[in-house]
Parts: C-alpha cells; sequence; structure tokens
C-alpha cells in the first residue's frame, strides 16, 4: 500500500486508552488474502479475496463453502497492491442484484477496472458471464493502485485509484485535473453508457478537467467510508515516509476538495513546486507520524453508528497496516479531533474495517487470513432465560431428569464451541464449570449445558452475542457458578432471546425483549411467551418444551434420507446389533438418560418419528430460527 512496510520501526506512541475494545475472531482458516467486506442488505458478510474471489459468511458464523463470485482468470494480482480489491453493492440490490468490483487486470504494471456483475438465481452465487466493464485506466506503475469503492448517500457510486505508484508521485498525478489518479471519482451507475456524470460534480461541464473527478489530491487512498448516519466520507491517505493522515469531508459538499497530495503529505511540505499555498488545501483532520508508533499505512474504517456497544458511538475507528491497532478519531471540542487508542496491542496485515448490515464492524487481516469483529466486553445485559427439553422432561413432576449429571458424563467445559461448530460471539465460548457445581441436587441439579443466544432485533437471523449457560431440573439456565443470572456482553437494548440444545430443536422469542444491567427473566416453558415460527415449541400439557431428536445438530428432524437424525443414534451403538446399547454423553442420547438405545422401551430413535409426525417417516420437522 504504499511502502517497504517491514521498514518501520517499533516504536510505541501514547494516545488516551480505552484498553477494553478487542478484535474477536470470526474466521481463522479458510480465507485467501482477504482484503474488504461488505453487505448487501442483508445479514450475510461478503468478504473480497485478492486473488479474485468473494466469499460469503453466512449468518450463522460459517463460510459458506463456495465462492459467491470468482474471476481468478480475469484479475492480476502479482504484486501485493494488485488483484481484486473493492467490492460495493447497489443500493437497490434486492430488486436488482448489481453490485459492482475494483480490480487490477492485465500483465506488469496492470489495467485498473471497474465491473457491474449480476447475481444468478442462486442468492449465495454470482452470475460471472454478467460482467460489463465500466471504467478501466493502464498503469504507470504496480503500485498505489487505491481500490475501494463505495456508494453514497446521494445513490452514486465514489471510487479512488491511487496517484499511480512509483513513490513520491513522480507525474505529479494526483495534481493533474485531466486524468483519474490520485482522485476521488463520482459517477451515476444508474444512467448513460456505461455511466452517467452526476449533474453535481464539480467539473460536471468542464471541457478542461476530468467530469468524474470529485475530489483531488490523494496518493493512496486505500480505505475511505461514508457515516451512515450524516454522510461524511472519511478517508485514509497512505503517506510517503513521515506521516499517515485521515481526511474528512462534509455531506452534499461537492465543491471539489483537493487533500494537497504531492504537495504535502499530511501537515508538512513534500514537493512544492508549482503547488498553491498550503491554506488552498483540505488539511487532514488528523495525521499520524511514522516513527511514533510504528504507523506505515493507515486503514480507514468507519464511524460506529451500530447498537452493541455505547462506548464506540459516533467515533470513527480505524488502524494502519503495520501497527494493526485500534484507534478511534473524537471531537476534541474545539473543532477539531483527539485520537484514541483502543486496544494496546495488533498484529500486521489490517487491510479493511468496515460494517456490516447493523452498523457493527468487523475487520478482516490479509496476512493471517482472519475475519474479525469490534467487540467492547465491558457492555452487559443480563437475562434469565428459562426452558425444558423434552428429552429429559418428567410431565407428572413437571421437573427434568439430571442423569447425565448423576452419571457423571456431563463435561466441565461447554460443548458447543469446543467440539460442535458453534461460533462464540462478543466475548464468550469455552466456559468452564467447577466440579463441586455439577454435584448440586434437587430442582437446581444441573440438567446440561445450553446456549443462549441474543440477536438482532432489526435482522433476527444475526447474532450479536451468546453464551453457554447451565440448565438446571427445574427450567432456570444459570451461569457456571450454579447461581448467577447469564451476562452477555452487549450494551442495553432490545434482543430476540433465543435458546439452542445440542440434539434439540432451538427456539426464540417471537418480539425483542429490553435488556439492560438487570436481569430480565425470559420464560420459554410457557404458553405466554410467545416464540419465533408458528410450532417452535411442542406442548406437553400446560408446558411448552424443545423438540428432542435433532442428533446431527442441523436445525432440523428427519427419519430417513441423508443426513437423518436416526442413523446416528445406531452408529453410536456399533451400527450392527440394533439391540446393544452404549452409555455416555453424546448427541444420539435424545433421551438424555445416558444410555443411547435403538430399539426396546425409552429408545431414542422413536422420539425422532414422533416429532416429525409419526406416520410419514419421509416428513421433516425444522427448526424455527431465522
Amino acid at each position: 500500500m504504499g511502502r517497504t512496510l517491514l521498514s518501520i520501526a517499533n516504536a510505541l506512541f501514547s494516545f488516551a486508552a480505552l484498553a477494553q475494545i478487542e478484535m474477536e475472531a470470526v474466521i481463522t482458516s479458510g480465507l485467501n488474502s482477504p482484503v474488504d467486506i461488505a453487505h448487501c442488505g442483508d445479514a450475510r458478510l461478503f468478504i473480497v479475496e485478492r486473488p479474485g474471489t468473494i466469499r460469503i459468511l453466512q449468518p450463522d458464523g460459517k463460510l459458506a463453502p463456495q465462492p459467491f463470485l470468482d474471476i481468478t482468470d480475469h484479475v492480476h494480482s502479482a504484486s501485493s497492491e494488485q488483484g481484486l480489491l473493492g467490492l460495493a453493492f447497489h443500493p437497490q440490490y434486492a430488486t436488482n442484484g448489481r453490485f459492482f468490483v475494483y480490480y487490477v487486470t492485465g500483465t506488469g504494471n496492470g489495467t485498473l477496472r471497474l465491473s457491474r456483475f449480476t447475481v444468478s438465481s442462486d442468492p449465495d452465487v454470482a452470475a460471472a458471464s454478467s460482467e460489463v466493464v465500466l471504467w478501466s485506466l493502464a498503469k504507470p506503475y504496480s503500485n498505489h493502485n487505491g481500490g475501494d469503492l463505495d456508494f453514497g448517500p446521494d445513490g452514486y457510486l465514489y471510487f479512488a485509484p491511487g496517484d499511480g505508484g512509483d513513490g513520491g508521485d513522480p507525474g505529479n498525478r494526483a495534481q493533474n485535473m485531466a486524468v483519474g489518479f490520485g482522485k476521488v471519482l463520482r459517477i451515476d451507475v444508474n444512467s448513460g453508457s456505461p455511466y452517467g456524470i452526476p449533474p453535481t460534480n464539480p467539473y460536471a461541464t468542464s471541457n478542461t478537467v476530468m467530469r468524474e473527478i470529485w475530489a483531488a489530491g490523494l496518493r493512496n487512498p486505500w480505505r475511505f467510508g461514508f457515516d451512515r448516519q450524516n454522510g461524511d466520507l472519511w478517508i485514509g491517505d497512505v503517506g510517503q515516509d513521515a506521516q499517515e493522515e485521515i481526511d474528512r469531508w462534509p455531506s452534499a459538499n461537492n465543491s471539489g476538495p483537493n487533500f494537497g497530495w504531492r504537495c504535502y503529505e499530511g501537515t508538512q511540505a513534500y514537493n512544492v513546486s508549482g503547488c498553491q499555498p498550503q491554506n488552498t488545501y483540505v488539511a487532514p483532520v488528523f495525521s499520524h507520524m511514522q516513527n511514533q508508533g510504528a504507523w506505515c499505512s493507515v486503514i480507514a474504517g468507519r464511524v460506529y453508528r451500530g447498537s452493541l456497544y455505547p462506548s464506540l458511538q459516533g467515533k470513527f475507528i480505524y488502524s494502519d497496516y503495520c501497527h494493526g491497532r485500534l484507534h478511534a478519531l473524537v471531537p476534541d471540542g474545539n473543532g477539531g479531533y483527539t485520537s484514541q487508542q483502543l486496544t494496546s496491542s495488533g498484529n500486521y496485515g489490517i487491510a479493511c474495517i468496515a460494517e456490516d448490515v447493523n452498523g457493527e464492524l468487523y475487520v478482516v487481516n490479509t496476512e493471517s487470513d482472519m475475519l474479525m469483529r469490534i467487540i467492547d466486553p465491558s457492555a452487559t445485559v443480563r437475562v434469565s432465560p428459562k426452558v425444558f427439553l423434552e428429552g429429559p422432561f418428567n410431565s407428572s413432576a413437571g421437573l427434568m431428569g439430571d442423569a447425565l449429571r448423576t452419571a457423571g458424563t456431563i463435561p466441565l467445559t461447554e460443548p458447543y464451541t469446543t467440539r460442535l461448530g458453534f461460533s462464540h460471539v462478543a466475548s464468550q465460548g469455552g466456559e468452564v464449570v467447577a466440579p463441586s457445581v455439577l454435584g448440586g441436587t434437587g430442582n437446581n441439579a444441573i440438567v446440561d449445558w445450553v446456549r443462549v443466544e441474543l440477536r438482532s432485533a432489526a435482522h433476527p437471523s444475526v447474532v450479536v452475542a451468546s453464551r453457554q449457560g447451565l440448565l438446571q431440573r427445574d427450567g432456570d439456565i444459570v451461569s457456571i457458578d450454579g447461581v448467577s443470572s447469564l451476562t452477555l456482553h452487549v450494551g442495553p437494548g432490545s434482543y430476540h432471546v433465543a435458546v439452542r440444545h445440542r440434539n434439540h430443536l432451538g427456539c426464540m422469542t417471537a418480539s425483542p425483549v429490553a435488556l439492560s444491567t438487570t436481569t430480565v427473566v425470559v420464560d420459554l416453558r410457557v404458553a405466554a411467551t410467545a416464540t419465533w415460527g408458528t410450532e417452535a415449541r411442542k406442548s406437553i400439557g400446560t408446558h411448552r418444551v424443545l423438540h428432542a431428536g435433532n442428533t446431527m445438530g442441523d436445525g432440523k428432524l428427519s427419519y430417513t434420507g441423508a443426513g437423518n437424525d436416526r442413523d446416528p443414534v445406531l452408529l453410536s451403538i456399533g451400527g450392527v446389533v440394533p439391540t446393544a446399547t452404549i452409555n455416555g454423553y453424546h448427541e444420539s442420547d435424545v433421551n438424555m438418560d445416558n444410555t443411547v438405545r435403538y430399539t426396546g422401551t425409552t429408545n431414542d430413535r422413536d422420539p425422532i418419528l414422533v416429532n416429525i409426525g409419526g406416520v410419514v417417516p419421509t416428513a421433516v420437522r425444522t427448526e424455527q430460527l431465522p
């Protein structure tokens, strides 16, 4: 993104710190040089991989195995600043299926290209053959390609080629108003052929200035983004040898700002030959000296406008490729900004900070191939869910049995994130219970581990926080101390509350529940608590329980066919003698009596057939979670 990054000194720079902020791992394997993140208005995240593919992070936290788009045969990615670099979805993507990518193609120094694509009939797969090339520009050097693109609040598409490359902008291209290098360009993708010039572009009617130019004087604006609340544009412009700068320009101001490169690098003169006085250029709102804090290539992010972390509200979050720490800019009360250091350390290779549909922030590291989310574990809400599981439920007593605890087979470490593949969200996962907690008896004896999720009120398929808790015989879900309510690390607000179990179908409140630091009871055992869907729970007398039998953990009950829930019962006992049994903690133990049986009384096969309808073995019951 501008220089030999490892040459930067590993110094530390002092700022006000909010060290509770964390970057929590979401994807640790399966990505290949991720450089950008985008959303299309729904709960999915799209991750751009530099070699030429776009991957999808599904709402359940898993990476889709098939790429959304694969144009590796079009993409030239020989050097570290080349490749598929940016992605933006049309504001009306839900109806027109159009999205736009920015990449380097060709050979050698390459050619910058902006193209439009269309999604196929499968919402998770784009039509690679639908490409329409909108704009291209041959490169004089291989580096400084910019790469970002985004739709502004005005509906126009903004993209930002770098200054053309080499060092010091030898062709003074950033100040040459007849070329696209070193500019922010703005086009109308809804008119013209192949695009139109917005009438409010500062040079829309010029015969001497390139009409696409909206702003000038940038070296390598690798990442930029709009404030979703007020529309201001924030740009991270990678410096040359001295300063990393952050620029801001107010929404709806189309007067054609010039940010000064190559005349000025940040706040200091660089090459002022033929330049105007410094005060005629737009100064950065903040700049970092490269020799103070190991700065080398600033990574602009977003102004935080999510709802989960009040401490971040309204702060511009950004980082740097070399040091990888998170920083924030906040107004200083005098018209300027103060920088806060949010994390005490970081990792080399951060390439992008971007939003999901709810305004929550994610980070990709192109060196470690990781996707992370930004969280504040000091944010807290407390909830006391209550639920019955059908498997161990005794309708006469109105309690669940604790056979697994009595047999001593409940694991001390929760099984959901450690072996069943569930993601941990908002600083939870791997909870460990003390053996003494499992020794309790009576109504508060432990039945098993369960998983509790808070889901977005606006997009209920998005899990915003999770916690593994202990389920007691009377239906109370408690923390690992066996007594306390659950603490989840998000800010006060309204959330759907979901409860899931390793071999039962989960359920979720039909409406968001207002949560705060004061414990709120959510009783899923009673009919009065409405749940998502039409039959998410099973009625046993006056009680509501979760359907038993999901031995595959795939969110549905099936008795026959591929991936059915009956076969794991047979396989657990050996797969040959149906009358055999096996003891222990198994997903195939549907009745949760510490014994897996395929035939005979209290076998684990029959409840599956009963719960899909009991008549048509090919029927399927689906978990009613969005």
